[in-house]
């Protein structure tokens, strides 16, 4: 590293260290120790209790000029070609400003023994499982070491749940497994920005689970429906911004490019809203297109990824198949796709529901022939953390 170079650093640290030193006073942000103090003196943890995160997010909301804050912090950050500015919320960046985030390790004790009683469960009720392990934005946990000189256990918890699983029997895709066997680049499939894949990987892994549901379902799937030749491309550049870069700011990671991808062919569907109203349409129905709108603020307008709606539907030019996904967010990629050769997918993702919510009975008064679960990996070990959002998403009870 230059003389030259090093001063310029050192130069905008000063400055960055000054902007934060008058924000903290500037913003009264002084008085939130206060609030962490009354934090630290709970004696137990509990649902109702005010964590960590929520105490963060009330302060970050309330930071005067918050919006253009995020901005110099990032053009400092690119400037002072700073990997892990953000490496207490597990986000690390590349110097081709690719986002990637780590894993604690776990044993995956938890992990395993929900799935092998879940899937004991459905067996005994004549219902098949399918586990669909989605990758992350890397597929080697070295690359961490290699990088950012941080240990991440992302593909060794999953090599080990997966391991473990098979040996009992469960039928398994890894999708990592497609990845090396087709010699595809990971990075290819995901967003810079955001720790989403893209709609084409979405539907790539869709034709890979619905090959699946033939092998140990039963299915009789023709997945030449799912070849991307099959389908009409609209493609943006530069145009919307992730839910991790927003963290990282526009100034530090730029713009993410997106591609929409339709049939087609002709569909017909019937939705049903969760008040239980139905109503016809086509795969059109699935895409809210309102979110593609170039002139909205990159930071207030949705995640593009969500364009992608999760619908209950039945597809009516198919006669066969009752398939429920429990999934994560990578599914508002995947059940619209599926939608398009099984009679009728719904999705539920675990999170988003009351404790109290029977899982077994609702598959079992649904009728529902074939269960997938559908994961990220980085879900597996979230039940080491009270705290984490998705905390619930093994309890498959």
């Amino acid at each position: 590293m230059s003389g030259k170079s090093s001063a310029s650093k050192k130069f905008l640290s000063i400055i960055f260290v000054f902007f934060l030193f008058v924000e903290f006073f500037k913003n009264g942000s002084y008085q939130t120790i206060d609030v962490f103090l009354d934090y630290f003196k709970q004696k137990n943890y509990d649902e109702t209790a005010t964590t960590i995160k929520e105490i963060e997010n009330k302060y970050t909301s309330e930071i005067w000029k918050h919006r253009e804050l995020i901005d110099i912090n990032g053009f400092m950050a690119g400037k002072l070609n700073m990997h892990g500015l953000y490496s207490d919320m597990g986000m690390y960046i590349t110097d081709d400003k690719y986002i990637v985030s780590a894993s604690e390790y776990t044993s995956t004790d938890y992990e395993v023994n929900e799935t092998v009683d879940f899937r004991n469960y459905l067996e005994e009720n004549g219902i098949n499982l399918l586990y669909v392990n989605e990758p992350t934005k890397y597929i080697d946990d070295e690359l961490f070491i290699k990088e950012f000189g941080v240990e991440t256990y992302s593909n060794q918890n999953a090599d080990l749940f997966l391991k473990r699983i098979k040996q009992e029997g469960v039928n398994t895709i890894d999708l990592r497994d497609n990845i090396r066997e087709e010699n595809i680049d990971v990075s290819d499939l995901f967003y810079r920005t955001d720790h989403h894949w893209t709609t084409a990987a979405g539907l790539w892994a869709t034709s890979i689970m619905a090959d699946g549901l033939n092998k140990y379902c039963g299915y009789n799937i023709d997945t030449s429906y799912f070849d991307e030749d099959r389908f009409i491309k609209n493609e943006w550049k530069e145009c919307w911004l992730g839910e991790q870069g927003r963290k990282m700011s526009l100034q530090y990671v730029g713009l993410d490019d997106y591609t929409e991808l339709k049939p087609n062919y002709k569909t017909s569907f019937t939705f049903e809203e969760s008040d239980g109203t139905t109503y016809d349409g086509n795969f059109d129905g699935f895409v809210d297109e309102s979110i593609y709108n170039l002139d909205n603020d990159v930071y207030e307008n949705g995640s593009w990824h969500y364009s992608y709606n999760l619908k209950n539907c039945i597809n009516n030019n198919v006669d066969t198949g009752k398939v429920l996904i429990i999934g994560d967010s990578y599914a508002h990629v995947i059940q619209p796709f599926l939608s398009l050769q099984v009679h009728e997918v719904d999705c539920i993702i675990l999170r988003n529901y009351e404790r109290n919510f029977n899982l077994r009975d609702f598959i079992i008064s649904s009728k529902y022939d074939t269960v997938i679960i559908a994961y990220a990996q980085f879900m597996i070990g979230a039940h080491d953390d009270p705290e984490s959002a998705n905390y619930r998403m093994f309890m498959f009870k």
